[in-house]
């Protein structure tokens, strides 16, 4: 009788416990990463395909659902407007990336993450196609690196390609001469010419770059302003 009695405690005791650990198991976070898991290569849209989506003219709001993209930043934030970045992916295009007013610096080499839904449009910002009103909060600096190596091209080539090639980088090579254009309160503009043909280079005076009129090769990125297409350099040794 008494063995059946402390048979029954024990068991209460028991059950007692096992509940005790699940209520307290239950007021715990979960161990691990929280929120959805990060994107990899596969899960973005590239640039070659996201700027396939503009029909061409007039502004375009990007559509509610259209995957993220990721690109690194080409382009010297010192040598460009404020608030402008070129971008280039893996797939070879690149983005013009007009930020909110009130956004951070974003870095030459920085990778960014960029879900262009929620406001976010397509424009011809002087010839140029531009994506601009990207919620700030829709943009972020992913780690991880992405490798760009400039496409080698004449004058004449880059020019027939310009709206293909536009905030890619490319490289100039038997630059004939380099040579002062014009000038005006916030920079310089030269030209760089080759036996093909001449494009413009603006470097803007806050930028700090000192400008090798000797040099025989040009890196930059391509950008176009209204009938006339650019390099634009990120530093002084661009030039070689």
């Amino acid at each position: 009788m008494l063995n059946r009695i402390l048979n029954k405690w024990m068991v209460r005791i028991a059950i007692i416990m096992a509940i005790s650990v699940a209520a307290i198991s239950c007021d715990k976070e979960p161990i691990g990463p929280v929120g959805p898991d990060p994107l990899g290569p596969g899960d973005y849209m590239s640039f070659k395909d996201f700027r396939a989506l503009y029909p061409g003219s007039g502004d375009y709001v990007i559509p509610t659902g259209t995957k993220h993209i990721r690109g690194i930043v080409l382009s010297n934030n010192t040598n460009e407007a404020s608030g402008s970045y070129r971008l280039q992916d893996e797939s070879g295009y690149g983005i013009y990336l007009y930020t909110v007013i009130g956004s951070p610096v974003y870095p030459m080499g920085t990778v960014l993450d960029i879900n262009a839904t929620g406001g976010g449009k397509f424009t011809l910002y002087n010839g140029d196609l531009e994506l601009m009103s990207v919620p700030q909060a829709n943009i972020t600096q992913v780690s991880g690196a992405i490798s760009v190596v400039p496409r080698v091209a004449t004058v004449a080539e880059i020019l027939a390609n310009k709206n293909t090639w536009a905030s890619t980088l490319v490289k100039i090579n038997s630059v004939t001469s380099i040579s002062q254009a014009s000038s005006n309160s916030t920079g310089i503009t030269y030209n760089i010419t080759d036996a093909t043909g001449t494009l413009s280079m603006f470097v803007r005076t806050a930028s700090g770059i000192t400008v090798n009129t000797a040099g025989a090769s040009v890196t930059g990125y391509i950008s176009i302003y209204n009938t006339t297409t650019q390099i634009g350099i990120r530093t002084a040794s661009d030039i070689q």
